[in-house]
């Protein structure tokens, strides 16, 4: 069919649908005040009673104590033990004498536990033990070495403080902060000028991905670091390569500054190309900015430029000592309650330790995805009835808890995550029916601020390998990727994972522009049992003026099937607001997806069978697509109302990811191609939606299609817990 009968076709068929329902009725919107967010819930501690065999902890007390008061007598005789270690042990000692203790708590009195080694529980401990926080006080154990005498210099031309710290570390931290290493350049970032396969891991005809090579190299412009080999410490220089959906951390190795080449210390994980974005770390000779610090691990001296208003005198920052808090393997029924736990340590992690398989198959170089190899500061294996409940996770190297493998009917809630060197919480067991399936864990009621931080790939709730899981009521946002992801087979393999609850949860400002190909909620694999519903999704975006793509609210991924995602709210992505690109019978009813930049649904791929059931949603936008990328199998779409702020009822799609001239696809062509089926035109009479209120009219058309509405001002925490 030609561009003129095109057109008038899809002219026809317009004015036909406009004249059968697209006029407005003369009444006007009826609105009804929404309802008022329910007050949230102020986190108690609850009340401190000692039992027969509890104990109680304090910086104050000592390990030759009881343990069994909660001060220190005026003899300095008796009083609370000083460790968790020695509590520990006291309650090994119960448990080898036969004692039954029943439920036992550790009472942690305020103050600040700074420890050099990992507290591990073991199948020796004592089961069902709480460890708590003392009422109206905050227990705080650090994996950070306080750094308090300073001394003032002038470095690069800004004043500086200078102290002496022993042995390597990568993270400094103030109360609040993770504060930032050196960046070179300081601003924008650096462009790769050609690829370099010189001892790469693989050929294109080894391979086993197509995506990766396994480069330990890079081509450079020259006048980019013609200073580069006069710079301090070279080796202990870091370059971070952000291409695709992955942030390559990376060691310098050396500089050729006859060729260009950068060479590193490990393979990358994915193709390093021409135009890929990256930037130095750690480099001495950028140190001039409030805030930034270096390390030089050679003379041990520290150096800090002090931010506005900080005094030589009283300032106290923390140099990561430890990576691990926790190490939990073997032992059921441990919980932690109102403690924060802060300021761990990271490392570049090399071949060595990355030759297991963990689910990756290209030995000895890191995972592409979601910092799936990054250490966590607590690790739970083996374990079931774990808790983790009103705790601060804060200023943390790694990973923040990670759940891996045989971990059974544990939770993490009401906690606070703020400052996460990588994924927030991760769920990761096996593929398979097995005992290293894991099942019933519940992340719910807490708030994830500042995630990747250090891993920019990272998510906040990632879940592989599990079912009968619950994510809910969750606050995410400000990170670099995607908010909550689940699933992780690709395709229609055997999928372990599902009956998962990803439900009422408030995600916004993610992806900043850093990385591609990412969601607000992002699926893989068969699921027919999980439910995504009550989310509200805003600001998901990849940068598009770096080549970036794909900041999509909610996405179905590769082989999502059998998902119900109903009565989500999706608007102001940098994408779309639902994405499905492949994947078998999904129903996706009853949602919102408004506003959002390159258009609000795509549908990647043509399938065979039914893709989706695409029912009962509002979808509008601002003279953007409605569909986009449309190559219509059985992707059914079905009473749904349609409304376009500059276009009014002439909606357009488009074949592509973008509307352009020559790919618009008007109503006609889109009912041919089996869309718009019983479909409504009208304003759906949100209260404003381009300032972002949805509130929906008592008497709007979109009632017709079936549409329900629903409370979306409800996603989010039932607590309250507000960032540090």
């Amino acid at each position: 069919m030609n561009y003129f009968l095109r057109s008038f076709f899809a002219v026809l068929t317009s004015l036909i649908l406009l004249f059968s329902g697209g006029f407005y009725s003369r009444s006007e919107p009826e609105f009804q005040e929404p309802p008022v967010p329910s007050e949230k819930q102020v986190i108690e501690q609850g009340e401190y009673n000692l039992k027969q065999y509890d104990l109680v902890v304090s910086p104050d007390g000592s390990d030759s104590f009881s343990g069994r008061l909660a001060e220190v007598n005026a003899e300095r005789s008796d009083g609370p033990l000083k460790t968790i270690t020695a509590a520990k042990q006291k309650m090994r000692e119960y448990k080898s004498e036969g004692v039954e203790c029943g439920d036992v708590t550790v009472w942690l009195r305020g103050g600040r536990y700074e420890i050099t080694d990992t507290i591990v529980f073991t199948s020796d401990d004592l089961p069902n033990v709480t460890f708590a926080a003392y009422p109206g006080e905050k227990p705080v154990i650090s994996g950070g070495r306080p750094v308090s005498e300073w001394t003032e210099e002038t470095v690069n031309n800004v004043p500086v403080w200078t102290s002496f710290v022993e042995g390597r570390f990568n993270s400094l931290y103030n109360e609040n902060e993770m504060l930032p290493r050196t960046r070179f350049p300081e601003k924008g970032y650096f462009k790769v000028k050609a690829q370099n396969s010189a001892g790469a891991a693989y050929t294109e005809e080894t391979t086993p991905w197509s995506l990766t090579l396994g480069e330990r190299a890079f081509d450079a412009k020259k006048s980019d670091l013609q200073d580069f080999n006069s710079f301090r410490n070279i080796t202990d220089i870091t370059v971070r390569v952000l291409h695709y959906w992955k942030d390559e951390i990376m060691g310098v190795e050396r500089y050729d500054e006859d060729t260009g080449t950068v060479y590193c210390n490990k393979f990358a994980s994915m193709i390093i190309k021409k135009g890929d974005r990256y930037f130095f770390e750690n480099v001495f000779e950028a140190l001039n900015e409030p805030g930034e610090w270096y390390h030089d691990s050679i003379s041990g001296k520290l150096y800090y430029v002090p931010k506005a208003g900080e005094d030589i005198n009283s300032t106290t920052l923390y140099a990561g000592c430890v990576e691990k808090l926790f190490d939990i393997d073997g032992v059921s029924g441990i919980s932690f309650r109102g403690l924060t736990l802060r300021d761990t340590d990271w490392h570049v992690l090399l071949p060595d330790e990355l030759m297991t398989d963990n689910g990756w198959s290209c030995k000895g170089m890191e995972h592409p995805q979601a910092a799936f190899n990054t250490p966590a500061a607590i690790l739970i294996k083996n374990a079931e009835n774990i808790v983790f409940d009103a705790c601060n996770i804060i200023n943390i190297g790694f990973s923040g808890i990670k759940l891996f493998r045989n971990v059974q009917n544990s939770s993490v809630t009401r906690c606070l995550f703020q400052n996460i060197g990588a994924n927030a919480v991760f769920i990761h067991g096996d593929n398979a029916q097995n005992d290293n399936t894991n099942t019933n864990i519940n992340v719910v009621d807490n708030h994830i601020y500042k995630y990747g931080r250090q891993n920019a790939n990272a998510i906040g709730v990632l879940l592989v390998n599990a079912n009968h899981c619950k994510i809910s009521n969750n606050e995410i946002h400000d990170g670099y990727y995607t908010a909550i992801s689940a699933g992780w087979v690709w395709g229609y393999s055997f999928n372990v994972t599902d009956y998962l609850e990803i439900c009422d949860n408030l995600i916004y400002d993610i992806g900043q522009g850093w990385l591609s190909d990412m969601g607000g909620i992002y699926t893989l694999g068969i699921q027919p049992l999980t439910v995504i519903r009550g989310n509200v999704i805003h600001n998901v975006a990849a940068d598009e003026r770096e080549g970036g793509y794909g900041g999509w609210g909610i996405y179905l991924d590769e082989g999502s099937s059998g998902i119900l995602v109903e009565k989500n709210l999706a608007y102001f992505c940098g994408s779309n607001g639902f994405h499905q690109h492949y994947g078998r019978e999904n129903i996706v009813r009853n949602n919102i997806f408004a506003l959002n930049s390159e258009g609000q649904v795509r549908v990647s791929r043509k399938e065979e069978h039914i893709s989706a059931i695409f029912t009962s949603n509002i979808v509008v936008g601002d003279n953007s697509p409605m569909f986009c990328s449309v190559e219509n199998g059985k992707f059914e779409d079905e009473n749904n109302l349609y409304w376009d702020y500059t276009r009014s009822a002439f909606v357009l799609s488009s074949s592509s990811d973008r509307i352009k001239l020559s790919n618009r696809l008007y109503k006609c062509e889109m009912t041919l191609k089996g869309f718009y089926k019983e479909a409504v035109f009208r304003d759906p009479w949100f209260r404003n939606a381009k300032s972002a209120d949805f509130t929906l009219a008592l008497n709007s058309p979109a009632l017709k299609t079936g549409f329900e509405p629903w409370n979306y001002r409800a996603a989010g925490t039932l607590s309250l817990i507000e960032a540090v």
